[in-house]
C-alpha cells in the first residue's frame, strides 16, 4: 500500500515563510487572492492529479479570496494571510475530521473559546430534533450547536434538504465524510477546508488506547483484551491508509496506488488548510488567523481569556486521549 503521510511532501511553515519574501510577486488569481504557486519551498502542483467534481467545485481553494494581514497584527508566527470577509460571509469552514486528531479539541475550542456556532453531530442527542423541518439552534457541552449530524450519510442528506450550506447559520462544520459534506455546498456558497494531521502511527495507537478502554475493551472483544501494542498494530484493527483512501473514495479492499497518492496530494495542497497535531495551539491559532476569527485582520487579536480557554481544552483533550492507555 502507499502510506501517506504530510511530512512526505510538505514542509509546515507559516504564511511569513512563503509570502513575505516574495511580496513584490503578489498576484490576484481566481477571483482574488495571494498566488502561493511561488516559492522555492512552497507546495508544487503534481502534473496529472485530477480532482473529482465534487471537490473541485463544492471545496475553496484555501488561497482563494485572502490577502495579507497587516504587518502589525500578523507577524506574530501564527499565519500572516486572512480569508476576506465577503468569502467568509458566502463560505463556511470544514473542519475535516481524521480519526483520534483533535476533532473533539477543535469542538471545545471553536464552541467554548471562540463561542461560533457549530454543524457537527451535537446538535441531535434529542432524537425528535430528527423530525424538525427547520434549522435551530441547540446549546450541547457548553457549546452552540445546529440541529443536524454530519457524522452519516442520511444525516447529511437532512442537512441538505434544510439548506445547512447556504443558510448562514454555521460558523463552522465538522464531518469525517469530505466528499458527503462537500455536497452541502456549491460553487457560490463553498465550503473552506481545514485539517488536523496527526502521525499516521500515533493516530493508529491513540485509536488502540479508544478500542481497549471503551465499554471494558468490548471493541476488541473478549479473546484479544490483553492485546498489545505490536500484537495492535500487525492486527485487522488497524486502519489502512484512512486519509488517502477518504481523499480518493477507494474502499479497503481496493488497492491504492501511487497515482492515488499524487491525487490525495494536490487536494491537500490546493484545498486545505493544514495544521498539526503536534502544535495543536499554533495550529488553532493558525485556524483563528485564517478565518479572521481573532479579527487581526482589523488590528484586533486574541485576548488572554480565550487563550486560556484554548490551554485548558488541549490539555483536557490531551489527557483523556492518554488516558485511555
Amino acid at each position: 500500500g502507499v502510506l501517506l503521510t504530510l511530512e512526505n511532501f510538505m514542509s509546515v511553515k507559516t504564511a511569513r515563510d512563503w509570502v513575505e519574501p516574495h511580496r513584490d510577486r503578489y498576484q490576484m488569481v481566481h477571483g482574488g487572492g495571494i498566488d502561493w504557486s511561488f516559492g522555492s519551498d512552497a507546495p508544487k502542483p503534481i502534473a496529472g492529479a485530477y480532482i473529482d467534481g465534487i471537490v473541485e467545485s463544492r471545496l475553496a481553494d484555501w488561497h482563494h479570496a485572502t490577502s495579507r494581514v497587516p504587518a502589525a497584527a500578523g507577524m506574530d508566527g501564527f499565519g500572516s494571510v486572512a480569508v476576506s470577509e465577503t468569502a467568509m460571509f458566502n463560505d463556511v469552514p470544514i473542519f475535516w475530521g481524521l480519526p483520534f486528531s483533535g476533532g473533539t479539541i477543535m469542538e471545545s475550542v471553536l464552541g467554548r473559546c471562540l463561542k461560533l456556532v457549530q454543524a457537527s453531530d451535537k446538535g441531535m442527542r434529542d432524537g425528535d430534533a430528527r423530525e424538525e423541518l427547520h434549522l435551530r439552534t441547540v446549546f450541547a457541552n457548553g457549546s452552540t450547536y445546529l440541529n443536524v449530524d454530519l457524522s452519516n450519510q442520511e444525516g447529511i442528506a437532512r442537512a441538505s434538504a434544510l439548506a445547512l450550506g447556504t443558510s448562514g447559520m454555521a460558523d463552522v462544520a465538522h464531518s469525517s465524510l469530505l466528499y458527503e459534506v462537500s455536497e452541502l455546498f456549491s460553487p457560490t456558497n463553498q465550503g473552506r477546508l481545514f485539517v488536523m494531521s496527526r502521525h499516521p502511527v500515533e493516530r493508529e495507537f491513540a485509536r488502540f488506547r479508544y478500542m481497549r478502554r471503551w465499554n471494558e475493551g468490548k471493541l476488541l472483544g473478549d479473546h484479544n483484551k490483553g492485546m498489545t501494542y505490536t500484537d495492535f498494530a500487525h492486527s485487522e484493527y488497524v486502519a489502512d491508509n484512512w486519509m488517502t483512501r477518504t481523499l480518493v473514495r477507494k474502499k479497503e479492499d481496493e488497492e491504492l496506488t501511487a497515482q492515488d497518492m499524487h491525487v490525495a496530494k494536490e487536494i491537500l495542497r490546493r484545498k486545505a488548510l493544514v495544521g498539526l497535531y503536534s502544535d495543536i495551539m499554533g495550529a488553532t491559532r493558525h485556524y483563528a488567523r485564517h478565518f479572521g476569527w481573532d479579527h487581526a485582520r482589523n488590528g484586533g487579536k486574541l485576548n488572554r481569556g480565550a487563550l486560556s480557554c484554548f490551554e485548558r481544552a488541549i490539555l483536557d483533550g490531551m489527557e483523556k486521549d492518554w488516558n485511555r492507555r
